[in-house]
């Protein structure tokens, strides 16, 4: 996959409306960084609603009429980590841009591995829900092993996590999408479904993370 990275996103991660030049171009030299670094894997495996520990409401009415669910691991990889380290010792600004050149490759490559999901499902007529991750809503982040386990992803694209269920490498997304054989809706992504929206860092700039 080669990543194409959206400046004006990186800048909005970065928390900066742009219009500095100066500014601009570290971005631009976080986003040519990240293309050149980034592995970008995914893997997606598809399961009954009732194969998974599901828990909370949020996830109950995402997946409302779905008879089937598809389950999404995706990472940029090892790499991406050890350079966002070594690049906080050098320039927080510089880590800063990189770490938000990193949030958008990750996005473009859920949207590609969503892309691939609809794409295979849409061949059989069915329908396909958005993304919904844990944490979104009330789906707790311990439901993580479980993704990763179903993927096979430790083995098949070197994604694992720790034993507080934070994914590694860091840069990294498990997520749901509801398949169904008529048309649905799921539950929107967005601060509304967010357990982290009143303490949010974006909020409070007014703008949002893109979930």
């Amino acid at each position: 996959m080669t990543l194409t990275l959206d400046r004006a996103e990186v800048l909005r991660y970065m928390g900066h409306a742009g219009g500095d030049a100066a500014i601009e171009a570290v971005a631009q030299r976080a986003m040519d960084r990240m293309a050149s670094l980034a592995q970008p894997r995914w893997r997606w495996v598809v399961c009954a609603p009732r194969a998974l520990p599901l828990s909370g409401g949020d996830i109950r009415r995402h997946l409302d009429g779905c008879d089937r669910v598809a389950v999404l691991c995706a990472t940029l990889g090892a790499a991406v980590d050890r350079e966002l380290r070594r690049t906080a010792y050098r320039s927080m600004l510089d880590a800063l841009a990189l770490d938000a050149a990193a949030g958008d490759a990750i996005e473009k490559v859920c949207d590609a591995a969503e892309d691939e999901i609809r794409l295979h499902f849409g061949r059989e007529g069915c329908f396909v829900t958005g993304r919904f991750s844990p944490g979104y809503g009330d789906l707790p982040i311990d439901i993580q092993r479980d993704l990763l386990a179903l993927c096979d992803a430790p083995r098949r694209i070197g994604l694992s996590a720790t034993p507080s269920h934070l994914l590694t490498p860091g840069k990294s997304v498990t997520a749901l999408l509801g398949i169904s054989p008529h048309p649905v809706a799921g539950r929107g992504r967005g601060c509304g479904t967010c357990r982290l929206s009143a303490d949010c860092p974006y909020r409070k700039r007014g703008t949002h993370c893109g979930a």
